[in-house]
């Protein structure tokens, strides 16, 4: 009897795998390689489309006229929940909706027309929304579409115009929402809206806030409990404290905060502060580190260089992120005292420290599990050192013109592998919400 090839033989009994070993080997791959994979028989395209290998995907849309019938059907069978559209005209976009009926989040990444607005009316199951650009659309009908969706958790508005109180205290009636972004083409919020809405949400956890020349008042605020205020028809009762847990403050001057706001934000876990022009207004990163006990994560990113000026502080830090921004030797060595436990530290970008405060890592941060260091000067000697962070499980490199293949495959050798190492990143990665 003639024998079978062992190729084929293989292939055979590798189809012959348990589905659920399949799937699960297919959750390894790119959407490159599932394509790849789809592509080579009907069993395995059956299989490469099952919802649970997609149900962490957001599909992109550059344009939505050139899809047919069969490419829905496609995503209809694969369940997509999530999507991101750059550019789309009603139609396109009522097709979409119409198509995908069980959307829970839409990022739009273009700039929105109001007709575009009532299309999302179908969505009856979407949490969330992401509105990128908003300047084209008054506040008055971006508010009244958006609470008609009660379900809403997450919310995200860059580049909205306020023309006043009222619009924007329509948010209100989201009684589920989580996370809440308001970014403004004039830069500030309404601070009396804010209040009234803050107070009157009793879920919401994260707050992003471009605030631009808010100063320290206006801004405090908003985290101070409301006295009277002008009452809408179906009024929502205020809660006596905010829980929030993320703040994200971007493209402010110098505003700091009082004593009464910091009490008001006292439950904060994580703070990150962006695009700030002047961060030792009030010692204001010591000041966070002093009053939010509960602060374990502060990013600051493309912000003015702070150096402090308080002894060193106790606090509970474990992730630090100065992205972007100048940074000492001296004001590292400050936060190695004042965050004993640290174990992330993201530098990616950032200057003003030179190789032998690297080479001290070890002793300075010693419970780091990640480093980030793309984009800084690393020498070969430095990234040696760094292989006495025992603790330490992921190490970005990338980007960095001083190390050669032979330095990070020493490197390797001497951490036996237990390093994960991040030789390339897009700069393009580096994505934000609004600048």
């Amino acid at each position: 009897m003639r024998e079978r090839p062992c190729g084929k033989m293989a292939a055979i009994q590798w189809l012959q795998l348990p589905q659920e070993v399949l799937l699960h080997i297919f959750t390894y791959l790119s959407p490159t390689e599932k394509a790849n994979v789809r592509a080579t028989c009907s069993y395995l395209r059956t299989l490469v489309d099952h919802p649970s290998l997609w149900k962490h995907s957001t599909i992109v849309f550059k344009s939505i006229g050139v899809f047919n019938a069969r490419f829905w059907d496609t995503l209809q069978s694969r369940k997509i929940s999530s999507v991101e559209v750059t550019r789309v005209t009603l139609k396109q976009f009522k097709k979409m909706t119409s198509s995908l009926p069980d959307l829970t989040s839409v990022t739009m990444d273009s700039c929105l027309k109001g007709e575009i607005l009532q299309g999302l009316r179908p969505l009856v199951s979407l949490h969330q929304l992401h509105l990128t650009d908003c300047s084209n659309v008054t506040d008055q009908d971006i508010f009244s579409e958006i609470a008609l969706f009660q379900q809403l958790t997450h919310l995200s508005l860059c580049r909205v115009s306020f023309s006043g109180v009222l619009p924007l205290t329509s948010i209100v009636l989201l009684q589920n929402l989580h996370s809440l972004s308001l970014h403004s083409n004039e830069g500030t919020v309404p601070e009396r809206a804010l209040q009234y809405i803050l107070f009157r949400l009793p879920k919401l956890r994260e707050l992003s806030l471009a605030i631009g020349s808010m100063n320290k008042w206006k801004l405090s605020l908003c985290f101070n409990v409301p006295d009277n205020f002008v009452a809408t028809a179906e009024e929502q009762p205020c809660i006596s404290r905010l829980q929030l847990h993320k703040l994200e403050l971007m493209n402010s001057d110098c505003a700091s905060l009082s004593n009464n706001a910091f009490d008001q934000l006292s439950t904060l876990k994580s703070v990150c502060l962006r695009h700030y022009e002047y961060l030792q207004h009030e010692e204001f990163i010591e000041t966070l580190l002093l009053k939010l006990p509960q602060l374990t994560e502060l990013r600051i990113e493309w912000a003015a260089p702070f150096v402090p000026i308080m002894s060193p502080i106790s606090s509970k830090l474990e992730k630090l992120s100065v992205v972007g921004t100048k940074i000492s030797n001296a004001t590292l060595s400050w936060i190695s005292r004042s965050a004993v436990q640290l174990k992330c530290l993201n530098l990616s970008f950032s200057y003003g420290f030179d190789e032998e405060i690297v080479k001290s890592f070890p002793r300075l941060f010693p419970h780091l599990q990640s480093l980030y260091l793309s984009n800084t000067r690393l020498t070969e000697e430095a990234l040696v050192v760094l292989a006495n962070l025992y603790s330490l499980r992921v190490l970005d490199i990338s980007n960095n013109l001083h190390l050669t293949s032979e330095a990070i495959l020493a490197f390797r050798n001497i951490t036996s592998n237990r390093i994960g190492l991040i030789l390339e990143r897009p700069i393009e990665s580096i994505k934000y919400c609004c600048w």
